[in-house]
């Protein structure tokens, strides 16, 4: 019986966001072939405790090793705290990789942050095939030297947009392979609702761009009438990563009367969905976004920041705004809400994400991804 090659994925923690639940695909997805071992480096976010456990609890196949990091929720506190977390994570994934890693016997390890980029050199010293999976635009990872010389130590540089393969091959001379994101098809069953709800759905950060929103919502004032605005809500959907824009947000909501919920994580986000009729996704910066994805798939109207990473995935650039011009985002909302879109606008959005972003199609690509890194492709 040939004896499954080991394969070692690290983590900051199971549950933050888009890029997390992508791990969590690609893991499951590996498991079927290798032996798949995770490395968290963090204690789950506040209010993750419960769900971080039944995973794991669920996923016996995988092996998880929890480090007691907690850069995490220490970066809510302000940048000093979350540096300190992060040296902090750094120090213990080094001990944890020099003690145990030689006696897991792992054949190859994938990674996605600057912090992780750090521990190559030790990597390669122990003989481990390395990735580097880059989840963002590449700017990161290409603004210092020494970070592309690390790039280059390792054996394969992903990422999932065409934009960030196209800018890191630019700034470091390395052929970059695009595995696009994979989402699952399960379209939420529409329920019918009072009112006109907008959803934002990601986690409270200034990179995700939540106080445009918010600014836009005041702008309306102007724009509808008295019965209009009363007719519109706002969610705020996701974990606070940041306490202090958390706080200017909420100070932005009293100040103005704005009709806007923030409602920390949502474990079940298809009942939001049901009841949405627009998702907004104003983010500064994105690497696939999963929240147009998911907007495409519940045939909800969208509207997103003109970013490069959005315009990729965009089918109409009537849904595009500037991510610093509150007003131009709230004469879009206002199209939304007085014109609704026509069935062929949303049957062309859907067709988008099945022929480009099926999760089977992603899973199949990272097996042959470590197929490839690990000489096993001819046995497939």
């Amino acid at each position: 019986m040939q004896i499954k090659k080991n394969v070692l994925l690290i983590m900051t923690a199971l549950f933050v966001g888009g890029a997390e639940k992508q791990y969590r695909y690609i893991m499951e997805a590996l498991s079927e072939k290798y032996k798949v071992h995770v490395l968290l480096l963090n204690q789950p976010l506040k209010g993750e405790e419960s769900r971080t456990k039944k995973y794991i609890e669920s996923h016996r196949i995988i092996s998880f090793y929890q480090l007691n990091g907690n850069a995490l929720n220490e970066a809510k506190k302000g940048k000093i705290q979350g540096i300190i977390g992060k040296i902090r994570a750094l120090v213990m994934q080094w001990l944890w990789l020099k003690k145990y890693v030689f006696g897991l016997k792992i054949d190859a390890t994938m990674f996605t942050y600057v912090t992780q980029l750090l521990m190559v050199p030790l990597l390669r010293r122990m003989g481990i095939r390395i990735v580097f999976n880059e989840r963002n635009t590449g700017r990161q990872i290409c603004d210092r030297e020494f970070k592309v010389g690390l790039l280059h130590k390792c054996d394969k540089v992903i990422c999932n947009s065409e934009f960030a393969s196209k800018y890191i091959e630019e700034m470091t001379g390395i052929n970059v392979t695009v595995l696009k994101n994979g989402i699952e098809i399960k379209p939420c069953l529409r329920k019918e609702h009072e009112g006109f709800n907008i959803l934002v759905p990601a986690r409270i950060s200034p990179i995700k761009n939540q106080m445009i929103v918010a600014k836009a919502l005041e702008r309306l004032k102007t724009l509808l009438n008295e019965d209009e605005i009363a007719l519109i809500r706002c969610t705020f959907a996701g974990s606070c990563e940041f306490q202090e824009y958390k706080t200017q947000l909420e100070n932005e909501i009293k100040e103005h009367d704005l009709n806007i919920e923030l409602t920390g994580f949502i474990g079940n986000m298809d009942e939001l969905y049901a009841t949405s009729d627009l998702v907004i996704l104003p983010s500064y910066e994105e690497g696939t976004p999963n929240v147009l994805l998911e907007a495409y798939m519940n045939r909800i109207d969208v509207l997103a920041s003109d970013i490069p990473m959005n315009r990729v995935c965009c089918t109409d650039d009537g849904i595009l705004f500037s991510p610093d011009d509150d007003m131009e985002l709230a004469q879009k909302i206002v199209g939304c809400y007085r014109t609704h879109k026509t069935q062929e606008f949303y049957d062309k959005n859907y067709n988008y994400l099945i022929d480009n972003y099926g999760i089977n199609e992603m899973k199949r690509n990272y097996i042959l991804l470590f197929d490839r890194l690990l000489g096993l492709e001819e046995r497939r």
